[in-house]
């Protein structure tokens, strides 16, 4: 189930990859019909929240990661080992219980990125 899907079905918009994309992907979440077990279309979401991420944020680009468990997407930024995994981000969050505010967690997400940025790669 890919989130382009859920968002025709629930919302009736589609998704864009713009900065937009976030309060629907909030009311995708609020949705009584997206339970806590649904992890693949939370994964959905959380993988529409990385492409607008990507489109939105000036170096970043979707990477594979390969290790002992599979492959699994994430955006990483330009050529360095800097990089986050969206396909979880939202999944997680809403398998602890957690309430997950999108918004917030893009806002907190790239102040985040940016210190590391700034510490780890300086001429970047």
């Amino acid at each position: 189930l890919h989130a382009e899907q859920l968002a025709r079905e629930i919302a009736g918009e589609p998704l864009t990859g713009r900065l937009s994309d976030l309060p629907l992907l909030q009311r995708l979440l609020a949705d009584v019909r997206l339970a806590r077990d649904q992890t693949v279309a939370l994964q959905a979401l959380g993988l529409a929240f990385g492409k607008v991420f990507v489109q939105n944020e000036t170096g970043y680009d979707w990477w594979m990661v390969e290790d002992e468990h599979g492959r699994d997407p994430a955006v990483r930024f330009g050529q360095t080992s800097l990089l986050f995994f969206p396909q979880t981000m939202i999944s997680k969050r809403v398998e602890q219980g957690h309430r997950v505010d999108v918004a917030e967690m893009y806002t907190g997400l790239r102040a985040q990125l940016e210190a590391l940025r700034a510490e780890l790669f300086p001429d970047t």
